[in-house]
């Protein structure tokens, strides 16, 4: 099997940062967090592993990701490091959903991880991440960052007489009058 294809999707939580992470990164940037925006767009992770490939939803204001269990998205990888980076929910104007995901490489410390975060092939520290971003945790690991907009159904037109139920999801045949 292609390690391309993703076999399980997890909604996942908000910000558990784990109590012995102090931080040298500035509080206000966690403490700017937007409230939980609505409940569409919203935004997945799309992680390629070898052996565990997987997609996230993201709705919360924080994640921390790396290879140690506390984290909310972890990757056991060699080159992932425990505390390897945070997606933190920030607001923008740049975004017709009015905000996105800021990706901070490193700990809350301020240490950089490792292997380094790559965004479309450029290392970063900080980086406000845009639907289509390839994202790269050391050099294994690649992950997709996505907007997820829902689509309003549209009824088909070429279908006359023919209402769907939206009660049960099914189709049923309306009587000539």
């Amino acid at each position: 099997m292609p390690h391309d294809v993703f076999t399980s999707v997890t909604e996942i939580g908000g910000a558990n940062f784990p109590p012995d992470q102090d931080s040298d990164v500035p509080e206000d940037l966690f403490d700017r967090v937007p409230e939980q925006p609505l409940s569409y767009p919203e935004f997945t992770l799309s992680i390629c592993h070898p052996l565990r490939p997987c997609s996230y939803i993201l709705r919360g204001a924080a994640y921390a990701v790396g290879r140690d269990p506390s984290n909310a998205l972890q990757i056991v990888n060699r080159f992932v490091s425990r505390r390897h980076a945070y997606l933190v929910r920030v607001p923008t104007k740049s975004s017709r959903t009015g905000f996105t995901y800021c990706l901070i490489d490193g700990n809350r410390r301020g240490q950089s991880s490792t292997n380094g975060v790559f965004v479309n092939g450029t290392r970063v520290a900080t980086h406000y991440l845009k639907s289509g971003d390839v994202i790269y945790f050391g050099p294994e690991i690649r992950a997709y960052f996505f907007e997820v907009a829902r689509i309003p159904h549209v009824p088909n037109p070429f279908i006359s007489g023919i209402t769907e139920d939206p009660r049960r999801g099914s189709v049923r045949a309306e009587p000539d009058s």
